[in-house]
């Protein structure tokens, strides 16, 4: 437990510095935590992280760990992300800082996929440039970068067969 408190203070003391990090250990069965430099404006995070998966098709889940729904639709999920793993399919859960440090670093150890936590104000610019009206949201990025599939106008949890159909789609882009 020690060492990952420090291996995420670290982290999280690079990415202060902007330098993009990530860290595995083998309590976090699958969970990745990335980094975005705080410095990055919120309207550039999305293309920032995008950088990161060229040529993967990417599912975005837009979280708090304060979010009933959204930890309820994570179970959800949960049933259909083996099967996209294994076709290539990277799931990415972001949040900002109104997840608070601690309660997201213990949730996230039992999320399988690519976790970032981005400053207040990234999370409301980003948020406001999408047009994002809540909790949670998905986006689903094809292989080049490009928006295959988004809710952020209606929000809430699209269902399983939703979500794996437009992976599915953009699989095949």
């Amino acid at each position: 437990m020690k060492k990952q408190i420090l291996i995420l203070v670290a982290l999280f003391a690079m990415a202060a510095f902007g330098v993009n990090a990530t860290a595995q250990t083998p309590e976090n069965k699958g969970a990745v935590v990335k980094t975005i430099d705080a410095n990055v404006a919120g309207t550039d995070v999305l293309s920032a992280i995008a950088k990161n998966y060229e040529g993967k098709v990417v599912v975005i889940d837009f979280w708090a760990t304060w979010c009933g729904p959204c930890r309820q639709a994570m179970k959800l999920i949960d049933e259909i992300k083996p099967e996209l793993q294994k076709k290539g399919v990277v799931f990415v859960y972001l949040t900002g800082e109104t997840s608070p440090l601690e309660k997201w670093e213990g949730m996230i150890a039992t999320i399988e996929g690519e976790h970032y936590r981005i400053t207040n104000k990234q999370w409301g610019a980003l948020c406001s440039s999408l047009g994002l009206r809540g909790i949670p949201s998905y986006m689903i990025l094809n292989k080049d970068g490009s928006t295959a599939y988004d809710n952020f106008k209606t929000g809430g949890y699209p269902g399983s067969e939703v979500l794996q159909n437009q992976a599915e789609v953009a699989l095949t882009k």
